[in-house]
């Protein structure tokens, strides 16, 4: 496993944006800090979930030979995480400290939940750690918090070019919720790169596994939801605050 501790004091923190200024959120699972699944986080991505850039693992020290680095997903990228709700623009009605009081005492009356042995996986052309059994405390999860926020959202247009590829029912969760993989479409995972075509996604896994065979045996434990915030996408996404589920 990757020791990652010398990776502390490097940090280069940018200036945070002001609450005033951030418009739009997302409610995450991000790790627990300390723990293994972090340190690789931190050090695979080069960057902090509250925006600080770290030195960059080097793949040199993976087995095999060609393996790039694996891209992060665009502006709104905030470092390893799994979704349990999409970004959304905050109504002009709601304050930062409403929607944080009410992430609090949501994730208070709810248990953590195991994730069981995790692997290694393509979801269409990212690779992302997934449990390997389904998991149905954590769909229903990630249901309950959709649900439970969908009234703190602006509206906001569907991207037709953009989302051709989705089915009828999978644009109606788009319009309805910002995002296609929700409700009865959710699958836990935590994204590991960005997209990539399937034969780079193979080398990285087969390179990464030994890196991440011990993480992926234990699982992981969901025992906190973070909220992340950036001005409507000109910076990636900051972490405002992690609560722990169960209180």
């Amino acid at each position: 496993m990757l020791n990652c501790a010398h990776l502390e004091s490097q940090h280069q923190t940018g200036a945070a944006p002001s609450p005033s200024s951030l418009t739009r959120f997302a409610i995450y699972y991000t790790p627990q800090p300390g723990s293994a699944l972090a340190s690789f986080g931190r050090s695979w991505f080069g960057r902090a979930n509250d925006g600080s850039t770290l030195q960059a693992f080097s793949t040199s020290g993976l087995p095999g030979s060609g393996v790039a680095k694996a891209p992060a997903a665009g502006g709104r990228y905030t470092g390893l995480h799994a979704l349990f709700r999409a970004p959304f623009t905050l109504r002009a009605d709601i304050g930062l400290d409403t929607l944080k009081s009410r992430l609090i005492a949501f994730a208070a009356r709810r248990e953590a939940v195991a994730t069981g042995p995790l692997t290694l996986a393509r979801s269409g052309r990212y690779l992302v750690l997934r449990p390997v059994e389904p998991k149905p405390a954590l769909d229903w999860l990630a249901s309950q918090c959709v649900s439970a926020f969908e009234n703190f959202a602006v509206d906001e247009d569907e991207d037709g070019d953009a989302n051709r590829h989705l089915s009828d029912y999978q644009r109606l969760l788009l319009r309805s919720f910002g995002h296609p993989n929700v409700m009865s479409e959710y699958r836990f995972s935590i994204a590991l790169t960005g997209p990539l075509d399937a034969a780079h996604l193979e080398r990285i896994s087969q390179a990464l596994w030994p890196v991440m065979e011990e993480i992926c045996a234990t699982g992981v434990t969901v025992d906190g939801l973070s909220l992340f915030g950036d001005s409507g996408g000109r910076l990636p996404m900051r972490l405002l605050g992690r609560y722990a589920l169960g209180g």
